[in-house]
């Protein structure tokens, strides 16, 4: 029998069947595997979502300065450094999008 295959809102598949004494049984075909997430509370919570979307926001900014980087020297010799301030200050804004400032704290 193939490995069957069901979309990610099946929970569980269950076929009932007879057994010799007349009784239904269930048999589980199918059960969805689910991850418990232990999520941070408090203080310490804040402090977690505060510096991964830090820790995010700078690979944005290294991530659209260094596309920038790379396009500017294949634009013209030398180009980095004719466009790097506002190269800098392009990846700047990507990152600071990205770190989304009045998320940070709940309200």
């Amino acid at each position: 029998m193939a490995a069957m295959r069901f979309g990610p809102n099946v929970l569980s598949v269950v076929r009932l069947e007879r057994d010799k004494a007349g009784q239904l049984t269930p048999i589980v075909l199918h059960e969805m595997k689910t991850k418990k997430i232990k999520k941070s509370k408090g203080p310490l919570g804040i402090l977690d979502r505060t510096i991964r979307r830090v820790a995010s926001a700078e690979a944005a900014f290294a991530n659209s300065y260094l596309d920038r980087h790379q396009q500017s020297n294949q634009d013209e010799k030398d180009g980095w450094v004719k466009d790097l301030p506002i190269n800098i200050y392009r990846a700047n804004r990507k990152g600071f999008k990205k770190l989304k400032i009045t998320r940070l704290i709940p309200a």
